[in-house]
């Protein structure tokens, strides 16, 4: 897999004595086949973002010599899958309620749909089981080591290097869980309990 989230290349082609309609044909050809040869060899994927001329979404036909045309990959499916999947696999197992609770948030929505995630989004991946943070910084015995998240950011940056920044948060919840006397509930009280993730976004 390719180790950038933008395919970019500079096209530099015979134009001697061409017309601009020529021009542009030969400019929107080329990029073609390069994405073609990108993609079948596994470096770019089937979704992404056009841009040409600086007009983003615009066709690659559409380009204006001398262009540029820029092709920016949308990981999000390859990228997610991978994250829950480390997180699961990183996981105590008693009940195993804690390894199947891993989810994805986008732009603050949870979703199963990696593949209609914009390119621009902020993804969270995350467990709101309440005794989350507890096996994540230490406090819970359990048969794992602590610190999933933090070992899932350091996977997800060794995997898709300089496609993403990527960074540990402990984050709120809608409608979590609060603690009163020691016990998780749903109840108001002034502690509020927060849950690791892993904050993730693609470098335009």
């Amino acid at each position: 897999m390719a180790r950038t989230n933008t395919f970019a290349r500079d096209i530099k082609v015979a134009t001697a004595g061409l017309e601009p309609e020529a021009i542009s044909a030969l400019l929107a050809k080329t990029a073609r086949e390069a994405l073609a040869e990108a993609q079948a060899a596994g470096e770019f994927p089937d979704n992404y973002v056009t841009s040409v001329n600086g007009h983003v979404g615009a066709r690659i036909e559409s380009v204006t010599p001398p262009g540029p045309i820029v092709l920016t990959g949308i990981w999000w499916p390859e990228i997610l899958t991978y994250g829950v999947a480390f997180a699961a696999d990183r996981s105590p197992v008693k009940s195993g309620r804690y390894k199947r609770s891993w989810f994805v948030m986008a732009n603050g929505s949870q979703t199963i749909d990696y593949a209609g995630i914009p390119v621009s989004a902020e993804c969270i991946i995350t467990n709101d089981q309440p005794y989350s943070r507890r096996i994540e910084i230490g406090r819970q015995k359990v048969n794992v080591p602590p610190g999933i998240v933090e070992d899932l950011v350091s996977a997800l940056r060794r995997r898709f290097g300089d496609m993403i920044t990527v960074q540990r948060k402990f984050i709120n919840l809608e409608g979590a869980y609060r603690l009163k006397g020691g016990r998780a509930r749903r109840k108001r009280s002034e502690h509020v309990v927060t849950y690791p993730a892993a904050i993730i976004q693609m470098r335009l």
